[in-house]
């Protein structure tokens, strides 16, 4: 700034000094201002926070208890205190948004929106919260703002493609599922969420009645993944595009659940979870993924929270199982089994353990006392019926005089089957079992279902069902079913021997693998 002095009077020389002095006077005061005029330019340059409304607080405060209600509390109190803090608004809207109250959690992020944070991440968060909230339009809003900042994330575009999915709008989800699948492409190779645009893909296709076009991703999906669902909706596909030829449809007794996909920016939500139930979910999830260190830091916050509760032990004990620490994988188990005996859970982990140590009747009545506590625990019958087919020593071989045996067995097979059982090994079992059983009519139901599952399924399947229709003394249907698995699966060596047998009891009259014999 440049002060000017303009002197009142020029013509004598005590005006001209005093004029001088004053030019020089003021001159000097404005060095000493500058400083501060140059920080308050500053300060007037630097716009102030916008006004941003007060933090949602919860609109059900009854139905958050505990830990759940104290965070949020606890997070409120911060944002009061840091109006102006993006990073308090965010974290408020994870802990709503982790814990069941979405529509807080929106406004929550639209905050943090407000105050500057622009983020494809907080975006994604928004449009996460209003669909929970039932807003689907705004969270398809949300989540197109977010593509904008990030446009190579895929989870982006095949999460919201379910969403239009789930509402009966599979033209508009494909769309988003196909870019997704492009996405993949440019990576160079399938992704670890590749499973997720492939099957939402296929399911839009369905949708819009073009199955022919769902069986491609599909069987791509079948050799990078295996998992009940993708056979199941491969089999769907196959059906209702007329290749039964090909593949059957696979039916199922229990609720089939398709995969997990992988969410890198959902970690930060799972973290958030607070209360029992919440802190579990999270343990769980970072145990299947393998981060191990993370899961133990988080079993240890969770057990100076609630030392004494089973369902933390339990996780502390699968810990210990994953690490290879079988001592303290069975100690953790016992202790969490004298704090509550009746807990099935407890009672079928120590079960498992104790066969893996090799002290299976141990291991038996841990199993009888878990269907005891849950007498709908599949896995507890399935476990007790393995255990007597390793105790009745039925895993070596047919014998004579097994039958009361093997029907010992099929009682609590038959009870976790009426329950439900989706996984093949355990089916391919069970009809052998039955068929050692003589129960015929059983074996060649659950067989069939093998046999009819997309790929073949098991080739011991096809095998064993030709055992099945050969104690019916339904020979024609015996040398088919063994002559369609040998089509299916070359020189399988129970298959051969099968045709064979065939072969040597009639020479000249027995079917070649590739033809269909004549009853």
């Amino acid at each position: 700034m440049m002060w000017m002095i303009r002197p009142q009077h020029e013509g004598s020389h005590a005006a001209g000094i005093a004029a001088r002095r004053a030019c020089v006077a003021p001159t000097m005061d404005a060095m000493r201002w500058i400083p501060l005029l140059l920080m308050c330019g500053m300060t007037a340059c630097t716009p102030p926070p916008p006004e941003v409304a007060d933090p949602p607080t919860p609109a059900q405060p009854q139905a958050m208890a505990g830990e759940v209600l104290e965070a949020v509390q606890a997070q409120l109190a911060t944002v009061q205190s840091h109006l102006g803090d993006i990073d308090a608004r965010r974290t408020l809207g994870l802990l709503y948004l982790a814990n069941g109250a979405p529509r807080e959690a929106a406004i929550a992020f639209e905050q943090a929106m407000q105050l500057g944070d622009q983020s494809a991440q907080t975006l994604y968060l928004l449009a996460t919260a209003h669909e929970m909230s039932g807003d689907l339009e705004a969270a398809l809003a949300a989540m197109g703002h977010a593509r904008g900042v990030a446009p190579d994330a895929r989870h982006l575009l095949w999460r919201p493609g379910f969403w239009l999915l789930e509402d009966g709008r599979p033209d508009e989800a494909l769309a988003l599922f196909q870019r997704a699948a492009q996405l993949e492409t440019a990576a160079g190779g399938p992704q670890a969420d590749g499973a997720a645009w492939r099957i939402g893909q296929a399911r839009s296709l369905m949708d819009l009645d073009r199955p022919a076009e769902a069986i491609a991703p599909l069987e791509e999906l079948n050799t990078l993944l295996d998992h009940f669902y993708v056979d199941y909706l491969l089999a769907q596909a196959s059906r209702r595009a007329g290749r039964t030829q090909d593949v059957a449809i696979a039916q199922t007794d229990g609720n089939i659940q398709p995969p997990s996909y992988p969410d890198p920016w959902w970690d930060e939500v799972s973290a958030a979870q607070r209360g029992t139930d919440g802190r579990i979910a999270r343990i769980d999830e970072l145990l299947e993924a393998g981060r191990l260190k993370e899961a133990a830091a988080a079993i240890t916050q969770a057990r100076d929270l609630w030392p004494q509760d089973v369902n933390i032990l339990n996780r502390l004990s699968d810990l210990h199982r994953r690490q290879g620490n079988t001592k303290a994988w069975i100690r953790t188990l016992k202790q969490a089994g004298r704090l509550d005996p009746s807990h099935a859970a407890t009672q079928y982990n120590l079960s498992i353990a104790y066969q893996q140590s090799g002290k299976l009747d141990d291991a038996l009545n841990h199993a009888h006392a878990a269907v005891k506590a849950n007498p709908s625990l599949t896995q507890g019958w399935l476990q007790i019926g393995r255990l007597l087919v390793i105790t009745n020593k039925l895993d070596r071989g047919a014998h004579d005089g097994d039958q009361a045996a093997v029907n010992q067995v099929l009682m609590p097979l038959d009870r976790a089957f009426a329950l439900g059982v989706d996984a093949p090994s355990e089916q391919l079992m069970y009809g052998h079992l039955l068929l050692r059983g003589n129960r015929l009519d059983d074996a060649q139901r659950v067989l069939q279902r093998l046999t009819q599952s997309p790929g073949g399924g098991d080739p011991r399947a096809w095998a064993i069902l030709s055992d099945v229709y050969a104690a019916k003394v339904d020979h024609p249907s015996a040398l088919r079913t063994a002559i369609e698995g040998l089509n299916r699966f070359p020189n399988q060596p129970n298959l051969v021997r099968i045709v064979d047998r065939y072969r040597r009891a009639t020479p000249g009259s027995t079917p070649t693998p590739g033809s269909s014999p004549t009853p």
